[in-house]
């Protein structure tokens, strides 16, 4: 007699059509019972989606860690389809259950992996399983095109200023906004006026909406936002970015491109939609929107060195570079650098533009920081050994990032197989055409959002590239910062230094018993744990990184 294994699967889908463990435990009893075969143990994954691999299953994990000790020789399975739902998932689990010596018998198709016709035939099925999907993929891209074509809005949100109509197709909304004698297409109308005939900026744009309380389309809608685990309401204002974004919709002049968001090799179809402005005042916001970045990239004139490590301890934003008028009657003219939170800029942050965080003077804390880097290169002392183990540190903080970034990518991967559950349900009539076509926009999205992820955290590892991960010594790191400095040293050199040898800088605004506010400097060097000063002078930290500071 074999030692078998019985592998029983039904997904939540098959449950709606009263498909259950219990049938597939009956037949596979009786089954067994016929052909004299000895059941040492039942794996059951019950409402658990064919789409994800066996190892991600609870069960399916299970029998996989069983099979590789030995406790069977053989797995039944109802059907093919129990195993997995795409070629791929299928050969994979029977790969790996090959592996440790174990057969796949399926009980009611003429398949047995015990011998090679019945592995061939197994190929087979699962590349049959494979062509139906594709096959109803294309089939609904070329559905979906052949609407999109003659002009219906198939799923997504539909755009700020329109509306659909019952028969699917886009039209402008002139209904009356609550309490407000303007409609969505005004609005519209409004925002592409101030910049093209006033030329405004997004952030004055914002402004102006958000006095005149206009709703945004997330308040306007009852829409919430995706945080963690749980759906929240918005903050209910208007953005620039997302200024910017409705200015540079072609929508809104009467063109709309269907498939131009998907990643996919596929057919961008672009048709005509009712226009709420015309085609010249479209490209006069373009010209004036890009005007205005380049006005704000020619006042850019200053370099800050310690742009993006700058960290604040009231909101947790960072700090940036701007430069404000001398207070001196002097020359009132000239400007004096300075780090200031970005919570205290509008539209940022949690406070949305309150943060009561204090600005922070450039020269002082880029020499502070400067100065300090330079000591340790020259006299490092025992701090040596503290930058040795950080280095291991960062090293392992990438490796981490790396793993993250794995994950993420398994995500996307994750989405394909959803896509797979929703042909399935397509496929059994339980959904509608137009249903499938919503919910696969919907994974679009989500991978959309899931890519940008992976492109920002790519960007975090790249910028983890700093001189503590080439070099395999500390010393051949030291050597190569010294040859890096010079009498005066560029910018780039400096800036290279400073984030090779510097692990963060938290600003702490803190309010002393006469009512004043100061700020406090806790910098983070890789070379030392932490080093605290505040706007009066050093607090702690040995006398060769200790500097006075200025107010």
């Amino acid at each position: 007699m074999t030692r078998v294994a019985a592998y029983l699967r039904v997904s939540s889908e098959d449950q709606k059509e009263r498909k259950t463990i219990e049938n597939q435990l009956e037949f596979a009893t009786k089954y067994c019972d016929l052909h004299q075969l000895e059941i040492v143990d039942w794996y059951k994954d019950d409402g658990v989606t064919g789409t994800l691999p066996i190892e991600e299953r609870e069960e399916g994990l299970r029998l996989l860690n069983d099979a590789k000790q030995g406790k069977f020789d053989s797995i039944l399975i109802y059907k093919l389809d129990r195993l997995g739902r795409s070629a791929r998932v299928i050969l994979n689990a029977v790969h790996e259950l090959e592996s440790y010596n174990v057969k796949i018998r399926s009980m009611n198709e003429p398949f047995d992996t015990g011998d090679p016709n019945g592995r061939f035939l197994l190929t087979i099925l699962a590349g049959v399983a494979d062509l139906e999907r594709e096959t109803i993929i294309d089939r609904m891209w070329h559905g979906a095109n052949n609407a999109a074509r003659k002009g219906k809005w198939l799923g997504g949100i539909v755009p700020y200023g329109y509306r659909k109509n019952e028969d699917g197709f886009l039209e402008i909304n002139e209904d009356p906004l609550p309490n407000l004698p303007m409609s969505e297409a005004d609005v519209i109308r409004l925002i592409y006026n101030l910049i093209a005939n006033q030329g405004y900026s997004t952030v004055k744009i914002a402004d102006y909406l958000n006095d005149l309380n206009i709703p945004p389309s997330y308040i306007k809608d009852n829409r919430q936002i995706k945080k963690g685990k749980r759906k929240e309401n918005t903050s209910g204002i208007w953005r620039p970015n997302r200024i910017r974004n409705m200015i540079i919709n072609t929508t809104y002049k009467g063109i709309h491109q269907y498939g131009k968001r998907t990643k996919k090799d596929r057919e961008i179809i672009e048709r005509e939609v009712p226009a709420i402005i015309s085609e010249e005042i479209w490209e006069k916001s373009q010209q004036v929107l890009k005007d205005n970045q380049i006005e704000a990239m020619r006042n850019t004139k200053r370099k800050y060195l310690l742009k993006s490590l700058i960290k604040c301890g009231t909101c947790g934003l960072t700090y940036i570079g701007t430069a404000y008028n001398s207070n001196s009657t002097k020359d009132s003219r000239k400007l004096k650098g300075y780090y200031v939170c970005g919570g205290k800029i509008s539209y940022r942050g949690p406070l949305n533009g309150k943060c009561t965080s204090k600005n922070v003077p450039q020269l002082w804390i880029e020499d502070m920081v400067w100065n300090d880097c330079v000591n340790f290169i020259n006299n490092p002392g025992d701090a040596i050994h503290e930058l040795s183990s950080n280095m291991d540190e960062r090293k392992n903080e990438k490796n981490t990032l790396e793993t993250e970034l794995f994950l993420l990518k398994n995500s996307i991967h994750a989405k394909e197989n959803e896509t797979q559950s929703i042909l399935d349900l397509y496929r059994k009539k339980i959904i509608s055409h137009t249903d499938v076509e919503k919910q696969l926009q919907n994974i679009t999205l989500e991978k959309e959002s899931l890519e940008r992820q992976i492109r920002e955290l790519e960007e975090i590892i790249k910028s983890e590239d700093t001189l503590l991960n080439q070099f395999d010594t500390v010393h051949d790191l030291l050597n190569e910062l010294k040859s890096k400095l010079t009498s005066d040293p560029p910018y780039e050199i400096k800036r290279e230094i400073v984030k090779a040898l510097v692990r963060e800088i938290i600003v702490n605004t803190v309010v002393d018993e006469n009512g004043r506010s100061k700020y406090m400097v806790s910098v983070t060097y890789s070379f030392a744990r932490g080093v605290v000063r505040t706007d009066k002078g050093s607090l702690q930290q040995p006398a060769l990184f200790q500097q006075e500071s200025h107010n």
